[in-house]
This record gives C-alpha cells, sequence and structure tokens, in this order.
C-alpha cells in the first residue's frame, strides 16, 4: 500500500502498518504504542463493526496506549486500505477470527486483550470461542452473543428484534444496498451515524466525512459481504440439522439463526474474563438481547448498562467507555482467570 494511501487517513498520534490476514488478504491497521518497554505492555486489538474503520476507536487508542496497553485497530477485511475480496464466501466468520490471530501473531504475541463493537464484537465473540487461548480478557460493546441472537431469531422468535434487523434481509439483495448507499458520495453514510446516535453531536459534519470518505475507497461490497455470508451460513446449517431447502423469506426469517423444530446452536463457553459494555438507547439492537447470559462463560462476567448512550457507544459516551474499560482491565490484569473480592 503506497505513503498516499496512509497520507489519506485522519491525522493523530497513530501510526499504520500492514499484516497479511487469513488466505493473503491484505490488512491495515492503525496502533498506538505505549511510553516505556513495548515487551512489558500488554496488547489491546480492537475490533470495529458497520459501516466504520479503524477510526472508530479514536477516542480510545490513545487512553489504552496512555494506560499501557499497546493498542491495535485494524480495518477489517473490505474496510478502507484493507483488501476487500469480491465473493461472500470471503467474509466467513471463520476467516475472520483468523485475520485476528494472524494480526495477533504479527506482533510477536501470543495473547491479546480483545475489544469489538457491532460486527468488530460478533468477531470478537467468535474469537474468544475459536482461539481462547489467544484471548487475555475480552471487551464488548453493543454487540449480542451469538447464542442470544440466534435465540431471538429462531429458538424464542424476538419479533421486534427481526423488524429491527430488517437491514440484514435488505443486504441479502445482490448489488443494490451498496448502489443505494453510495448515492451523492455516500451521504447515506453520514445519516447512518446522526439519525441512529442517541448524542448526534459525536457526529459533526467533519466525522461523517471521514467515514463517507473510507466508505469510498474500497465501496461497500465487501462490508455488506459480512451480513450475506452470515445469512448464508445460518442458513446452510438450519438446511443441514432440519434435512430440507429453505423456501422463501419468511422460512429464511425463521431458519436463519435456527428455526423452529431444529436443535438450537451449542456454543462454547468463554473462559476469558469478560466485559459486555450497552448502551440502552440502540435502536437497532435490543437491550433484552442482554438478558441471562452468565452461563455463556465459565470466567468473570461483567454487564454495564449506559442508558444514555445509543449504538455507537464508544463514539457517544467515550469518557465512561475508557474508564469503565480500564478499570476492568486493571480488575483483572495479574490473575486474569481470579475473580476480584
Amino acid at each position: 500500500m503506497s505513503g498516499d494511501s496512509i497520507a489519506s487517513q485522519p491525522r493523530g498520534i497513530w501510526s499504520h502498518g500492514f499484516v497479511e490476514g487469513a488466505a493473503g488478504v491484505n490488512l491495515h491497521y492503525a496502533e498506538v504504542r505505549p511510553d516505556g518497554d513495548l515487551e512489558s505492555a500488554p496488547l489491546a486489538i480492537l475490533l470495529h463493526g458497520f459501516p466504520e474503520f479503524w477510526w472508530s476507536w479514536r477516542l480510545q487508542l490513545p487512553a489504552l496506549a496512555a494506560a499501557g496497553y499497546w493498542a491495535i485497530a485494524p480495518d477489517l477485511r473490505g474496510y478502507n486500505l484493507s483488501d476487500a475480496p469480491s465473493r461472500v464466501e470471503d467474509y466467513e466468520l471463520d476467516l475472520l477470527t483468523a485475520d485476528v490471530q494472524r494480526l495477533i501473531a504479527h506482533t510477536g504475541r501470543e495473547s491479546a486483550v480483545v475489544v469489538g463493537h457491532d460486527w468488530g464484537g460478533a468477531v470478537a465473540w467468535q474469537f474468544a470461542m475459536d482461539y481462547p487461548s489467544w484471548v487475555e480478557r475480552l471487551v464488548v460493546m453493543n454487540a449480542p452473543h451469538p447464542e442470544r441472537m440466534a435465540e431471538a431469531f429462531g429458538g424464542r422468535p424476538n419479533i421486534r428484534q427481526i423488524g429491527r434487523s430488517w437491514y440484514m434481509f435488505v443486504f441479502q439483495i445482490p448489488w443494490l444496498p451498496e448502489r443505494w448507499l453510495a448515492i451523492n458520495d455516500y451521504e447515506r453514510i453520514g445519516l447512518i451515524f446522526r439519525d441512529t446516535a442517541a448524542h448526534p453531536e459525536a457526529f459533526p459534519p467533519e466525522v461523517l466525512q471521514e467515514y463517507r470518505r473510507a466508505a469510498a475507497r474500497n465501496g461497500l461490497t465487501g462490508p455488506i459481504h459480512f451480513y450475506r455470508a452470515a445469512v448464508r451460513a445460518g442458513a446452510q446449517e438450519s438446511r443441514a440439522r432440519l434435512g430440507n431447502r429453505l423456501n422463501g423469506l419468511g422460512e429464511t426469517f425463521e431458519q436463519i439463526f435456527g428455526g423452529s423444530g431444529a436443535e438450537p446452536v451449542s456454543y462454547p463457553q468463554i473462559e476469558a474474563p469478560t466485559l459486555l459494555l450497552w448502551g440502552e438507547r440502540d435502536t437497532a439492537l435490543g437491550k433484552e438481547l442482554t438478558n441471562d447470559m452468565e452461563s455463556l462463560f465459565t470466567g468473570p462476567f461483567e454487564l454495564t448498562y449506559l442508558p444514555d448512550s445509543g449504538h455507537w457507544v464508544q463514539q457517544e459516551a467515550a469518557e465512561d467507555v475508557n474508564r469503565l474499560m480500564l478499570e476492568f482491565l486493571e480488575r483483572y490484569r495479574e490473575d486474569p482467570g481470579s475473580t476480584p473480592e
């Protein structure tokens, strides 16, 4: 990637690098290193959501570095300066988690604190299940555990949540959603933030312009393929378990995440100490998706609600998020498997 591309990124105290992800995909990342000995600094990987890029962590990268962490925020595949493969299958969840593993290995480490929001949160949940020894501590923001999402779409259908997730099904239409979002120089990308935020002032025009620029670099086919790959995977799993093919949108709603009559998906319990931060004024994901989660963990689990924040919690409530995250990380820093008194 050329220096001109790096020069196009938002200015700040961060530096930039690239790493080869799964299946040869080139991934860009921004990082902020702490003062002092890097070898003794704990590593923190921050995974963004849709339709963001690494810069959604601009308010957390400096705070983590100031607290002594080596903080790295990649562009997920398909976004901004990272490669954007063209096939839906290039965005399957096992490739997304393998990208995270390769990024951690690129630093010379074998484990890290993993932080994720929205789609980055979905990847973080799965990474903690698939690569448990690679996760020291886990922080997820406004992203439901996959078992709770599966229940909402099938096992115990949540009609309100299905309605809130209408865009997931619209995104299954080929090429049209990305063209619609690209109209007028990606104006609708800015509107997604402004119109769904509990605090629109967190997204002034200059911030929205950065998101629009990032979306324009690769287009949005890659980011929308995240949704297409997830829906295909869920539908294929339902077919395998039910022994038949899905027909029509109604059955897709019912079966995508494990429909009625199908055996529920079994998810490994998460071993790492975990903090879930949830902005209660989220217009896309209901608070009920956070109910009764303790059985999903063998390690410590903490859940904190932010009543006055919306979905974009790390940007809308950065001061609270940073404080809560750093306090949690410190509680479990010395002995990640212990429960504080």
